[in-house]
């Protein structure tokens, strides 16, 4: 019994060659069910690709790089017909020639010669070239005339500008002086140009101080020797006290309050002349003031000539017509 039992039953290792032999099959489906699509896949991406290199893509720019180059034949193979064409015209008459001469030897020479027709001829009358030249050359002078008047228009006002704010004006008058043509005008300005003249409101409010001063230089100088007058000179050198509204009269109050109501109505000139009827004493004491409104009177007078001349320059620049075609016409 025992023999048979043996004999039923399979060795180990028989058992475990057949496990093994099971699993490597069941590894080999595995691989078969998985790996087999990768290769297939694989296999049309080479051979996708491979077909992409044998056939290019056709781009935008590809197809016109071909329709430039269908262009370029064309007018390659119009302008070959033009040459044969010319080509062959004037072939025509170097063969038509001899037969051509030989009729006019035996044709008898009865018709006069007919001149060839002249030229066409583009241009005007002679000397049409150098009347354009001397155009040209009255042009261009005439700009270069102008933008000199121009600038020195400009500087002429900068100047202006500068001198009537009561600020040194030194630079702006050595840009304009090049362009002014009266030195004496110059000259005249040059005194003041470095620490600049007082302006008509800065003379305004110094005013009233100096004609206190030449009110009570007035009253203390008037001829007058009593003892209460003595007194009243005494105390107009301590307190001085000046009306502002007698504009009528003819004394120096009467002066000074005409002077100063000119001068708040903007007539610098008008005041400086009411000041010239003053005593001397007064007249004395109104001195420094009368200097610098002299000052800015003549400053103001000479800038307004330089501008105005400047200003009628620059319109006579710009009347010229340089334009103007000469007679006999152009091209």
């Amino acid at each position: 019994m025992s023999d048979t039992l043996e004999t039923s039953i399979p060795p180990m290792d028989d058992i475990a060659e057949r496990e093994a032999r099971a699993d490597a099959a069941k590894m080999t489906r595995y691989f078969m069910m998985f790996a087999a699509p990768l290769l297939i896949m694989f296999v049309i991406l080479i051979g996708a690709f491979a077909w992409k290199l044998s056939h290019p893509k056709i781009t935008p720019q590809a197809v016109a790089s071909a329709d430039k180059n269908a262009d370029k034949n064309a007018e390659i193979a119009q302008l070959k017909m033009q040459i044969n064409s010319l080509q062959n015209q004037s072939a025509a008459p170097a063969q038509g020639q001899p037969q051509a001469q030989a009729q006019s030897s035996s044709a008898p020479a009865t018709a006069p010669v007919q001149p060839a027709p002249s030229a066409p001829s583009y241009y005007g009358e002679s000397g049409s070239l150098a009347a354009l030249s001397a155009r040209m050359d009255r042009l261009e002078a005439s700009q270069k005339a102008m933008a000199r008047a121009a600038a020195a228009a400009y500087a002429a006002r900068t100047l202006q500008l500068a001198s009537h704010d009561g600020d040194p004006f030194l630079s702006e008058l050595a840009v304009a002086e090049p362009t002014i043509d009266d030195p004496s005008l110059t000259a005249a300005l040059r005194p003041f140009a470095e620490k600049g003249v007082p302006s008509e409101v800065t003379l305004a409010v110094r005013f009233p101080a100096y004609a206190a001063r030449a009110n009570t230089a007035a009253q203390t100088h008037n001829g007058k020797t009593g003892f209460f007058d003595r007194i009243a000179q005494g105390l107009a050198g301590l307190i001085s006290v000046r009306r502002t509204d007698n504009l009528d009269g003819e004394g120096a109050q009467a002066i000074l309050a005409r002077a100063e109501n000119r001068l708040n109505q903007g007539d610098l000139h008008g005041a400086v002349g009411y000041l010239t009827a003053l005593s001397p004493a007064a007249h004395d004491a109104m001195k420094p003031w009368l200097d610098q409104a002299q000052a800015r009177l003549l400053v103001d007078d000479t800038t307004r000539r330089i501008s105005e001349r400047a200003m009628s320059r620059l319109g006579q620049s710009a009347a010229t017509d340089p334009t103007a075609a000469p007679q006999g016409g152009l091209l």
